[in-house]
């Protein structure tokens, strides 16, 4: 039986709810509200640095700074109360031992060596980079000192998300799993013209980069495949330079098939994952923040996992800071499992390229 409230129906929470202000993520140790302190500087202010900073600030309770790659924004962030830094070393000279980077995908690999040099732990927005070039370098640098790395794929906090993995066992081997991601790439960000957005830029945006999220929860919970075939689309319906559209398929090491779609393209926004096992179904909902389990001559249930949208980035903040310091990451996820995940979109590139399945190739002889 399901540890959470069952519903016949559980629609998306309604924002005015009162929710769990930061809620425990299942399967992870707990982390300390002293654990939750320490000297932490975000590089890159634009939606999602400037996302960190606020959890970081009003959530976490870190001490904390920001780099920002425009000089425009120092004056509003000061005016936010906000401490400065003009780049990683005057940071790390004023106490930064952890760092946040949320520049641009381009800059990632570049920026990570930098964090790396000046003795930093670091977390890394998703995707850890563009392609796998360049990361077997940042893995023996990585190698030499005791500072850890990390990827920010909050989806690893998501209650509900956390539930369907820890119930997943429950319908048997799984011998076939569908995951959709779909929704409309200008509804994203309501203020700022989507075509100026990295999402719209080949190479660093477009929806195997942007919605990553989707083939790094699959592999965590899957296994990873040794080959992948991939379809990638730009109709032209959005104007923008990088893919609309993704449709990926393999098998895991146990024989299960992963169909992935992925798409800028839909109005109505869907998060979902559908598991199918020897002994029944498995359903997850991330909008509706819901798990469904079918099993054999049993009637459906579903719970319900209400989180606020925060939540899972203050619980993933703050489980980097306790790891920097030395203590468990609980659900982070690693280096490896970021490399692995950039080495996919790369077979899926030339998948779609070539019309046949393609080798998902070691990022370490990249």
């Amino acid at each position: 039986m399901f540890s959470g409230v069952l519903t016949p129906e559980a629609p998306r929470h309604d924002k005015k709810c009162l929710l769990m202000r930061s809620p425990k993520h299942l399967d992870a140790p707990a982390i300390p509200q002293a654990s939750r302190n320490g000297a932490v500087s975000v590089l890159g202010t634009g939606s999602i640095g400037n996302r960190h900073l606020r959890v970081l600030r009003d959530l976490v309770g870190a001490d904390l700074s920001a780099i920002p790659v425009r000089a425009i924004r120092r004056s509003e962030l000061r005016t936010s109360g906000i401490e400065v830094r003009s780049n990683l070393k005057e940071a790390v000279a004023a106490g930064a031992r952890a760092v946040i980077v949320a520049t641009d995908t381009s800059r990632h690999v570049t920026d990570l060596r930098t964090a790396l040099e000046l003795g930093c732990s670091v977390l890394v927005e998703k995707p850890l980079a563009a392609s796998t070039s360049g990361l077997s370098e940042i893995a023996r640098l990585i190698a030499r000192g005791p500072n850890r790395v990390y990827i920010a794929c909050n989806l690893r906090f998501d209650l509900s998300l956390l539930q369907f993995r820890k119930r997943l066992h429950e319908i048997g081997t799984v011998h076939a799993v569908r995951i959709e991601c779909q929704s409309y790439l200008p509804d994203w960000r309501p203020n700022r013209d989507y075509l100026q957005s990295y999402s719209a830029r080949a190479g660093e945006g477009g929806v195997l980069l942007d919605l990553i999220h989707e083939i790094d929860y699959a592999v965590w919970l899957f296994g990873a495949p040794t080959r992948v075939f991939a379809r990638l689309q730009n109709s032209g319906r959005l104007g923008i330079a990088s893919e609309e559209a993704a449709d990926l398929y393999w098998e895991t090491p146990d024989a299960a098939a992963i169909s992935i779609r992925l798409d800028y393209l839909s109005r109505s926004a869907h998060r979902t994952m559908l598991a199918f096992g020897a002994f029944g179904e498995i359903a997850w909902d991330g909008v509706a923040q819901t798990v469904t389990l079918r099993l054999k001559d049993q009637p459906p249930q579903t719970a319900h996992f209400p989180q606020q949208r925060d939540a899972t980035m203050q619980d993933q903040d703050a489980a980097f800071l306790l790891a920097a310091r030395g203590g468990d990451p609980g659900t982070l996820t690693t280096f490896e499992d970021a490399a692995v995940a950039v080495s996919i979109c790369d077979a899926a590139r030339l998948s779609s390229a070539g019309g046949k399945f393609e080798a998902v190739m070691d990022w370490r002889k990249a």
